[in-house]
């Protein structure tokens, strides 16, 4: 499968599937950027971080993931004592996703991919 033009070289993110590099015999890579519609690969680089909770239990907290289209999973990680849990009224969409708390300014981790 030839390299598209359109991308340069340097800009490929490489890995060990699924297309054969024509430039390196017998190399593989992953041309995220190449493919229509595809991932590029600032998108994966920023696709995690922490959050905090609104301080009103039962308010939504709109969370930026910044990957430029929505999310396939999400994944929360309470930090601190308490339940974490995406709001069910507000889905996610390309940029932002929404979380409720069981306690009052609840810590965590998250990553959307």
């Amino acid at each position: 499968m030839p390299l598209p033009q359109s991308v340069p070289q340097d800009q490929l993110f490489s890995t060990t599937y699924p297309f054969a590099n024509p430039n390196k015999p017998k190399a593989l890579y992953n041309d995220m950027l190449g493919v229509p519609g595809g991932t590029p690969f600032t998108s994966l680089l920023n696709n995690n971080g922490t959050g905090t909770t609104n301080a009103t239990v039962g308010t939504t907290t709109a969370i930026t993931h910044g990957l430029g289209f929505v999310p396939n999973f999400i994944t929360l990680t309470p930090t601190s004592n308490g339940v974490i849990y995406l709001d069910p009224a507000n889905p996610p969409t390309a940029t932002t996703f929404n979380v409720l708390g069981s306690a009052a300014s609840l810590n965590f981790n998250w990553k959307a991919e």
